[in-house]
This record gives C-alpha cells, sequence and structure tokens, in this order.
C-alpha cells in the first residue's frame, strides 16, 4: 500500500510539473506568435458558429471579422481550462500528503493561483505580451473549478469503494 502512495504522490507531482512546464512555455511566445496560434482556433470556432446559424460568413474578411470578435473568448477559456487541469492535478498530487480536504483544497488553489501570478509576472518580460491581474482572476477560478473536481470524484471513488466492502 505505501509503495502504490509514493508512487500516486510521484506520478501526480510529476503531471503537475509537466503541466507548469506547458504553461510556462505558452507564455514565453511572443506576442505575435501567442496571438497567431489563438487566433487559429478563433477563426475554428467561428467557422462552428456560423454553421450552427449564429452569424453567416461569406468571405475571408468576414470570416476574421468574427474570428476577432470570438478571440477574447478563446484566449480566456484557454486561460481558465489550462489553469482547471493544473489545479484538479495539483489538488491530486497535495491530497497525497495533506489528509485533511479543506488543508489540501486551500493548499492546492494558493500553488495554483500562485503559480499563475508568477506567470503573469513572466508575460511582462516577454515581447507583445504583458501581466494582468484579471487573467490571474481568471486562472484562479479555473484552478478551483479543477480542484473541485478533483474533490467530487475523489469523494465518490471514496464512496463507491466504501459501498463495496
Amino acid at each position: 500500500m505505501r509503495v502504490q502512495k509514493q508512487t500516486k504522490r510521484v506520478l501526480y507531482w510529476g503531471i503537475t510539473l509537466v503541466l507548469m512546464i506547458l504553461i510556462f512555455s505558452f507564455s514565453a511566445k511572443n506576442g505575435t506568435s501567442s496571438a497567431g496560434m489563438s487566433i487559429g482556433y478563433a477563426k475554428e470556432l467561428a467557422r462552428i458558429l456560423s454553421f450552427l446559424g449564429f452569424f453567416q460568413i461569406h468571405s475571408n474578411a468576414d470570416l476574421m471579422m468574427h474570428a476577432e470578435a470570438v478571440h477574447t473568448f478563446v484566449r480566456k477559456t484557454a486561460h481558465f481550462t489550462e489553469y482547471a487541469v493544473l489545479g484538479f492535478f495539483t489538488y491530486k498530487a497535495v491530497s497525497c500528503d495533506v489528509l485533511d480536504r479543506k488543508k489540501a483544497v486551500l493548499t492546492a488553489q494558493l500553488i495554483s493561483t500562485g503559480y499563475a501570478s508568477t506567470d503573469e509576472i513572466h508575460q511582462m518580460f516577454v515581447p507583445g505580451r504583458e501581466g494582468k491581474v484579471f487573467d490571474v482572476m481568471i486562472d484562479s477560478c479555473g484552478a478551483f473549478c479543477g480542484i473541485m473536481v478533483s474533490l467530487i470524484t475523489q469523494k465518490l471513488i471514496e464512496k463507491k469503494k466504501g459501498n463495496q466492502i
């Protein structure tokens, strides 16, 4: 049982570290590169929304206009999502060592929010990027949601195991 707990600890902290490295690498992209990547996703979202009838696209100019309209949504959704995943695995890692659930939630949230803050500071030194307090808030909300999903799934698994015994 002890070996299994150690394996989980190493796995979850490893995943958490890899996610932090990925987030750092996304933040290290200059403004042009970052915007180019997200506008590509915004174009795809605009095409999907057009297909669903939200607006019509008749030309590349229409596509770009609608892509720019959803661009901020795409960027902020990416922030939220990457930190939701980080929060999920940070909670899993922390809960290997911190058995009190409230303390584990608080610790995972502090780690995730702290990392979001340092990530935004890092962006202030990347050409064409800027650090935003609003992004830290979005990241923190994403992390909290990921932590809650992790906590709820943990409780459901424990409940199911308890019913099997």
